[in-house]
């Protein structure tokens, strides 16, 4: 009687359970949103991969309540079939039938919600890293971010993310969720028989153990593999980036065969780790596999012996795949968490605020621009490419420096335009040096144009204010002062018309005319323009250099072409020959 009500009751449990879980649905989400308000806006950025989890940490108890849910009824249906094969009757039988099925169903449903409750943490956690690395990427200086590279940040954010979601943060969820149900079937196994707990934990010991001494060549493979893939990715983005210049010297089958090559490479990478991730999975699907017989062995023996029943050895043996199959999930996914390591580490210092602060002394209307005995070498370059540059620019003065390609005119107007700190010399701005005024200020007032206007993906309109916001009448003149009304006039939707990428669809002068006019939309004391008629036709080439110098500011143009009708309009011309700077 007593075994009778003590299983009508567990009968009951499951659906019971799930009603419960229904009413009290309501208030563990009105938890999660009091923690949403209580967090609001004055969460901390994140520095880490795991920060979301903390500062969602509501919704991040819910998935602990949903995959506790998972775990104790996924092994219990197996459980039932003990008093199934003990049963006396057909009523009985069929009664226990019935809880398998409200079992199975409550399983399914916990299992489904903390499957989703964390999908929904994992892509929110991908997303705000995602958000946080271009963030700080925005704010990097032009030093920082030349020294890793557009592939490295275009891997971080895509590859890289990519395995933090498939290597970490899924495996995490995997180690949970299987990690419960282990423990839960372990449990059971306490209750059928403490000895058959004891030879299975003999059994799965190793395989939990076996893959610490895997780990270092499984991240060693993994780490060689992502930067592989981040050089593949650069050699792409140059590949296609050249596929006009590849075309027109019928160069395809020699880039197609480097292709080949490089596509080889990030295969022999990928397979390395692949293999030595497949070498951990066979031998601890060796072990585990040893769970079954194991269990049977031990079952039979305590059967023979009057211990068992043969009711409870089958639901032993039924419940050893909730052993076998979580050994096998939790060696993989402690591997790739543990593998995953050094992509974490990337992600984290690419989270992590600029090397120096963009802070610096304020500036006020810039009236007078003087170098004094300016030097200059890029990292690693045996000599540098600027030795003494000397000039000096003042009120609205038109300033040219000509001279021979490669000579050091470009890194000058760089460094007049703050992109590198470590000059020697004298960089005056209203006599303070360039590297030490703050950097929004500095760039209020210095606008720079260089040889090829980057254009995006989106309409002129944005193209020309760049995401500001100016009414139409500043932007009309922007537009007229720039050369662009005609142009605009015959564009099907005017200034709302979307351009293609990176400007496929203009002519060099279209380009350099956009450039022009987002310098007339903002009011500066400077402009800097770095060979911007480098590409264009004589004709072409004035126009566009005319429109510059009707700029009511100060204007240093750096340019190689000394034969234009333009070069009157200057009032100084300074030569640059071999890294000297100085007078014409």
């Amino acid at each position: 009687m007593h075994s009778a009500l003590w299983r009508s009751r567990i009968f009951c449990a499951p659906p019971l359970f799930l009603c419960c879980f229904c009413v009290a649905q309501k208030p563990l989400f009105v938890l999660y949103w009091a923690q949403s308000f209580l967090r609001g806006d004055s969460a901390m950025k994140p520095q880490t991969v795991n920060d979301y989890f903390k500062q969602h940490w509501g919704r991040a108890a819910l998935f602990a309540l949903f995959t506790l849910g998972v775990s104790f009824f996924a092994p219990l249906k197996s459980f039932q079939l003990k008093w199934l094969i003990d049963s006396r009757s057909m009523g009985e039988a069929l009664g226990y039938i019935g809880l398998v099925f409200a079992i199975t169903f409550t399983s399914w449903f916990f299992e489904r919600l903390s499957r989703r409750s964390f999908t929904k943490l994992a892509c929110g956690a991908v997303e705000q890293v995602r958000c946080r690395i271009m963030e700080q990427l925005l704010h990097r200086s032009v030093a920082q971010y030349n020294a890793e590279g557009d592939a490295a940040y275009i891997s971080l954010l895509t590859t890289d993310l990519r395995t933090l979601y498939d290597d970490y943060y899924m495996s995490l969820f995997n180690l949970v969720f299987w990690g419960g149900i282990m423990l839960c079937a372990l449990g059971m196994y306490l209750y059928i028989s403490p000895v058959m707990l004891a030879a299975i934990l003999l059994v799965t010991i190793p395989p939990l153990v076996l893959p610490r001494r895997m780990n270092e060549r499984l991240k060693a493979t993994r780490d060689a593999f992502s930067l592989k893939m981040a050089d593949y990715t650069q050699q792409l983005k140059e590949l296609l980036g050249g596929f006009e210049v590849i075309r027109s010297f019928l160069r395809e089958d020699a880039y197609a065969a480097r292709h080949k090559d490089a596509a080889r490479q990030a295969r022999e990478s990928e397979l390395g780790y692949q293999q030595s991730l497949n070498a951990m999975v066979v031998n601890t699907s060796l072990i585990s596999n040893l769970i079954f017989p194991v269990v049977m062995l031990v079952g039979l023996f305590l059967a023979f012996s009057g211990k068992l029943t043969i009711g409870t050895v089958s639901t032993a043996a039924s419940m050893a795949n909730f052993v076998i199959s979580p050994c096998h999930q939790i060696a993989q996914c402690w591997a790739k968490v543990k593998s995953s390591k050094g992509i974490r580490q990337r992600l984290e210092a690419a989270m992590a605020a600029p090397e120096k602060a963009e802070t610096g002394e304020s500036i006020g209307k810039i009236e007078r621009v003087t170098c004094r005995n300016a030097g200059f070498a890029y990292p690693g370059a045996a000599a540098p490419v600027l030795r003494d540059a000397t000039l000096e620019v003042s009120g609205t003065q038109k300033v040219a420096l000509v001279g021979e390609s490669g000579c050091g005119k470009s890194t000058l107007a760089k460094l007049l335009f703050q992109y590198y700190p470590d000059y020697t010399g004298d960089i005056l701005f209203n006599g303070r040096q360039v590297r030490c005024i703050d950097r929004r200020a500095f760039y209020g007032r210095v606008g720079y144009i260089a040889q090829t206007a980057t254009i995006f993906n989106d309409t002129l309109r944005h193209n020309i204010c760049l995401l500001e916001d100016f009414s139409d009448e500043q932007l009309a003149h922007a537009v007229a002062a720039a050369g662009l009304a005609d142009w605009v006039a015959t564009l099907p939707e005017g200034l709302d018309t979307v351009l293609s990428e990176n400007g496929k669809n203009l002519s060099g002068g279209q380009r350099q005319r956009i450039g022009i006019a987002r310098l007339a939309l903002r009011k500066y004391d400077l402009i800097i323009a770095d060979e911007i008629t480098a590409s264009l036709d004589p004709e072409t080439s004035a126009q566009v250099m005319q429109n510059l110098l009707s700029m009511p500011c100060m204007v240093v143009a750096i340019t190689h072409d000394t034969s234009g009708a333009f070069m009157q309009e200057f009032d100084k011309i300074y030569r640059v020959e071999n890294g000297v700077v100085s007078a014409a």
